[in-house]
């Protein structure tokens, strides 16, 4: 009896030891789980500032751009927008894009993307220009235009979606902030929002935003 009193004595060591052990890698594990989804929020922050005065033009024909992509882009620009005050915005270069992340755009046939890299005071007039403008043609198309984020950030940002479609019916003022906080104004206040639930949840109850649908 006290032989198989010991053994059993033994067995329950090696469990409880055997139980920290696993406790302690799964403490291990999840710290290392949140140091990799930090490692990727950095790499994908440094790669979202790097392409920072990009700029994405969507649904432009294919072989428009001849064989100067920056005359091209420089025409395109100003074709749409002639009576405009600033005469000159250089893109200092562009390329066409072989993958084109997920942005809900349908392209027209034989439709491209581009990627074009402005200096930083030139896209702010063209941010500017966009949105006094409203819409930017070539040959009587649309041509859509974006900043030009990773894929991975563009899929976050999209989430808000459903919200900004919301927002737009209601009339209400709202902007997104770098990387992906959704901020929206309304009589002089302003409330910001990292996450889409959030967000819906405070256009569902609150009572100044629900008078105006």
């Amino acid at each position: 009896m006290s032989t198989i009193s010991e053994q059993i004595n033994t067995l329950e060591q090696r469990v409880s030891s055997n139980e920290d052990s696993v406790e302690d890698l799964i403490k291990r594990i999840k710290l290392l789980e949140k140091d990799n989804a930090n490692l990727k929020d950095k790499v994908d922050d440094a790669e979202n500032r790097s392409r920072s005065c990009n700029l994405r033009f969507i649904n432009i024909p294919e072989k428009s751009e001849g064989r100067d992509v920056i005359a091209f882009m420089n025409q395109l620009i100003h074709s749409s927008w002639t009576k405009t005050t600033f005469r000159r915005l250089f893109p200092l270069r562009g390329h066409i894009d072989l993958q084109l992340p997920g942005l809900g755009i349908q392209l027209a046939s034989h439709g491209r993307s581009w990627s074009s890299f402005l200096a930083c005071r030139t896209r702010s007039v063209y941010y500017y220009l966009a949105k006094v403008k409203k819409e930017l043609l070539f040959h009587e198309a649309r041509v859509h235009n974006f900043p030009d984020f990773s894929a991975e950030l563009t899929k976050r940002r999209r989430e808000f979606d459903t919200v900004k479609k919301t927002l737009r019916e209601m009339d209400v003022n709202y902007s997104m902030v770098y990387p992906c906080t959704l901020r929206i104004d309304e009589d002089g206040k302003s409330r910001s929002f990292r996450c889409p639930a959030d967000a819906e949840q405070f256009i569902r109850w609150n009572e100044t935003l629900s008078s105006k649908e």
